[in-house]
């Protein structure tokens, strides 16, 4: 296992993390946990050198203001291997929070369902502008620093779902220790995109790489005509050791979440921390990276660049929303693209449904694409996949 220095918290942090949001569950029930094979998994992963482990609040829960099963086992999990063999990180649910003492109390309460008396990183969770807002008026800054003084959380950091715009605000309003963001070779444009990444990691900031195969989407749903690019360059690697070599392939990612839950995923990705040292890649696996984005961003529906140049009078995010649609269409997976739309762009007041059709984003536009009438039409789509 390789290990990167997770920008200015000094911290030696393995490539490969663990994410525990995606456990091997029982007879299809995201919140029961299958223990056993769950324990076996961070057992084997944790013997092999992998020291990152990532849980939060609702993860195999199914409501997202009651806690989960995910902190509960990873707490009585380190117990018996061994808390001080792992980094472990969670976050602050912020759209749960009503007042500056739930912060206060949420922590408590994860350290106690964690069985420990402090955590290593500690995320405001999941940053959407409508939440953003309201937990910053709530004294989030005043948390945080409690929080470091008192010895409970020894690194803060925040994990991001909205625009470029509200990123740079987001970095300027604490002195963050890291963030955690969407990360892929497909969508380098999606949120704050790589350019906002790069911005972090400028600051110092060490980056933790989230979403890096689309949510299973870039393993195995990917086309066959996409394979076969991959394929050309005579290098054996599954649809997902592809897409984990590129975020590995770049200098800013500190370690990579992978949720696995099979024993099989968990030997390569392993294997594959081994070799995934910073600009390690080939130029011909450059290209071949370049061809498949293109192939699979031209099976979309709409011709949408991602150039950022629009925007729309009532909020709407036109470029995110037809990014959702577009994967959509690419990967024949409406119900994670509906969620992706429920999650991250309805609840911030940028949704499809504030399109009240003026066209004013239209001249914007350099693929002269008809926006007021295909936003509308998304909308009824979202709708309809809820």
């Amino acid at each position: 296992m390789q290990y990167r220095t997770f920008g200015k918290t000094g911290e030696k942090v393995s490539a490969l993390g663990f994410g525990a949001m995606r456990l091997p569950i029982i007879d299809g029930d995201y919140s029961k946990v299958d223990e056993d094979a769950a324990y076996k998994l961070f057992k084997h992963a944790v013997d092999n050198g992998l020291n990152y482990i990532d849980t939060s609040w609702p993860y195999h829960s199914n409501s997202l203001t009651e806690g989960g099963s995910s902190e509960p086992f990873v707490g009585r999990t380190l117990k018996k291997i061994g808390r001080e063999k792992v980094l472990l990180a969670t976050k602050l649910p912020i759209w749960a929070v009503k007042s500056r003492e739930d912060m206060d109390a949420f922590l408590d309460k994860q350290l106690e369902r964690l069985q420990t008396d402090h955590v290593d990183f500690y995320l405001v969770h999941n940053i959407m502008e409508t939440t953003w807002r309201s937990v910053t008026s709530l004294g989030l800054s005043d948390f945080l620093d409690k929080a470091l003084k008192s010895g409970k959380v020894r690194h803060v950091g925040f994990s991001f779902h909205d625009t470029p715009a509200l990123f740079d605000e987001v970095l300027n309003y604490y002195d963050w220790s890291f963030c955690q963001h969407a990360c892929n070779y497909f969508d380098t444009k999606f949120q704050a995109g790589l350019e906002g990444i790069d911005k972090a990691s400028e600051r110092g900031l060490g980056f933790v790489s989230m979403e890096t195969v689309l949510g299973g989407m870039l393993a195995d749903q990917i086309p066959e005509e996409a394979v076969e690019i991959f394929n050309a360059t005579g290098i054996k690697r599954s649809p997902a050791g592809w897409a984990l070599r590129w975020a590995w392939n770049r200098p800013q990612t500190s370690v990579l979440l992978s949720g696995m839950n099979t024993m099989e995923q968990l030997e390569e990705n392993l294997s594959l921390a081994d070799i995934a040292l910073p600009n390690s890649l080939s130029e011909v696996e450059m290209e071949a990276y370049a061809k498949v984005r293109t192939f699979l961003k031209s099976r979309g529906t709409i011709p949408c660049i991602e150039c950022g140049k629009c925007s729309c009078p009532n909020g709407v995010d036109i470029q995110q929303i037809f990014t959702i649609h577009n994967s959509n269409t690419i990967f024949k997976d409406v119900p994670f693209g509906c969620h992706q739309y429920d999650l991250m762009i309805a609840p911030s007041g940028h949704g499809a449904e504030n399109c009240n059709g003026c066209g004013e984003c239209e001249s914007m536009c350099p693929q002269d694409i008809n926006i007021a009438e295909e936003i509308q039409k998304i909308a009824v789509e979202f709708n309809a996949g809820a």
